[in-house]
């Protein structure tokens, strides 16, 4: 039950459903404690955690990570929580904070298999533990950070493979973007996000969404329209319009 509940969380937080996804959430932990399961919790902290983030509440996103990292000796499981306790301290501008968190993250990645034979809920693919670590230095900024970020977005891309979930590797597409941008390579930020604007709607979640959002704003308007700019800027209009929250409301 709780492993069900939590994934109906999460598929509510990709669709932007935010109330929808704390409901699902909140059962399934209730599910987890009752069967004193420390895994299920902390993957249910994980999500918890996850839905808090896309809605905004970096603090919450935060505490529920650090709950769970809490006595966890699994490191697939470390990994995951680390690396979401990271991101939501860099969105709340706490630098120390989301390096410790990255080291700790960084540390459980080195005795996590880049490839699991039946990697299971509570798997973290290495190559999202990688894509999450660039926006960690996206989220810091500067030249330094955004150099960092395009360099683990390229290790996330270099560990995804042909069966990997197209919005993983677009997630890491998106984030190189962003690196570019922030290092002042305009060219081949707009090349790779135009790779993904061909995403099928029903893969256009709310993070997916929001990464576009956030990499087109960063480009200025009299970038976004010069040639082949404007193009791309009629793509990404259609993009985010046409998304998984949409298509799920027809």
């Amino acid at each position: 039950m709780a492993d069900r509940a939590a994934r109906s969380a999460h598929a509510c937080a990709d669709l932007g459903r935010t109330y929808d996804a704390d409901t699902h959430a909140r059962t399934a932990w209730f599910a987890a404690d009752y069967a004193e399961d420390q895994h299920l919790r902390a993957y249910v902290r994980w999500i918890q955690a996850n839905v808090a983030y896309w809605a905004g509440d970096c603090n919450r996103a935060a505490q529920y990570a650090q709950s769970g990292l809490t006595d966890m000796t699994d490191d697939s499981t470390r990994l995951r929580l680390a690396s979401q306790l990271a991101r939501a301290e860099a969105a709340r501008g706490d630098e120390r904070a989301a390096m410790s968190a990255l080291e700790v993250a960084m540390d459980a990645l080195s005795r996590v298999s880049p490839v699991a034979a039946e990697p299971g809920v509570m798997y973290f693919d290495p190559g999202k533990a990688r894509y999450y670590a660039a926006e960690v230095h996206l989220a810091l900024g500067g030249h330094a950070h955004g150099r960092r970020a395009l360099e683990q977005a390229e290790a996330a891309l270099e560990v995804f493979t042909p069966t990997s979930p197209p919005e993983f590797v677009a997630a890491a597409e998106l984030d190189a973007a962003r690196a570019l941008l922030s290092i002042g390579d305009l060219e081949s930020a707009a090349d790779r996000i135009g790779r993904v604007l061909d995403l099928p709607v029903e893969l256009r979640t709310r993070p997916i969404v929001e990464r576009v959002v956030k990499a087109a704003s960063e480009l200025t308007v009299g970038q976004l329209r010069a040639r082949p700019g404007r193009e791309l800027e009629d793509r990404i209009n259609l993009f985010t319009t046409y998304t998984a929250q949409t298509h799920s409301e027809e």
